[in-house]
């Protein structure tokens, strides 16, 4: 460990430090260093922790002594009342809040490249060598709606929106319907009737239950949908 005051090397600064008429506390607090960055080597660390670790499994009066403090870790109550002293008494340092902003900025890489590879995977499997090919000929094309395209792809609606609007692609106006995106709304419809009832075929099974007898208020009340939706998939007039 590097002393910030003198620039001298030690394998633990905890009492080193007090000859610059410092305590831990201190020292952290005038360097801007988190609370918990232990001012020793972790070689010296690992070694303590070891010699702590197996005096506390030799003495039963240590374990007793720290049942209760092993009690709160374990409910969570620890944690709690850390946090809430540290955010009524210790304001973050500067080095607490780069670790949060490093640790931020490290989750969103990771979700962007995850999100990318998502994308990558599908865009393979649909044949598409690029992704404003794919938007094309998924969304401009074949005229799927903004949200299969999003599907398809494994992109983001918010995404693909910005993308079409890159790429300069048209977006069609909210509300106005594709064959392809009526028929897509169908059959989402009649995926989830089936998957309520639990059927293959939401058509055959309608059909079945009409035949034993089921009248089109209870099949509609069976499947979620309209008695009109009911008896559209079943042929009745």
């Amino acid at each position: 460990m590097v002393c910030h005051v003198c620039g001298r090397d030690f394998r633990s600064l905890g009492a080193h430090i007090r000859v610059h008429d410092m305590t831990a506390a201190e020292y952290r607090r005038e360097f801007g260093l988190l609370r918990t960055r232990a001012l020793s080597a972790r070689s010296l660390s690992r070694q303590q922790s070891r010699t702590r670790l197996a005096g506390y499994r030799a003495s039963e009066e240590t374990q007793t002594r720290f049942e209760a403090g092993r009690a709160m870790a374990r409910s969570g109550e620890l944690a709690r009342r850390r946090w809430n002293n540290d955010a009524q008494h210790r304001p973050d340092s500067e080095e607490l809040r780069q670790v949060r902003r490093e640790s931020l900025d490290a989750g969103r890489r990771t979700q962007t490249r995850a999100a990318d590879e998502r994308t990558a995977a599908a865009l393979r499997a649909q044949g598409f060598t690029d992704l404003e090919q794919a938007l094309r000929t998924v969304y401009a094309d074949q005229q799927h709606s903004i949200e299969d395209t999003a599907r398809i792809l494994a992109l983001g609606r918010n995404r693909v929106r910005r993308l079409l609007t890159e790429y300069g692609i048209p977006v069609r106006p909210s509300g106005q319907n594709s064959a392809v995106g009526r028929r897509s709304r169908v059959q989402l419809n009649d995926r989830a009737a089936a998957e309520r009832v639990g059927a293959r075929d939401i058509r055959v099974w309608l059909r079945e239950r009409t035949a034993e007898g089921a009248t089109l208020r209870e099949l509609a009340a069976a499947t979620g949908r309209s008695i009109p939706w009911v008896a559209a998939r079943i042929g009745a007039r």
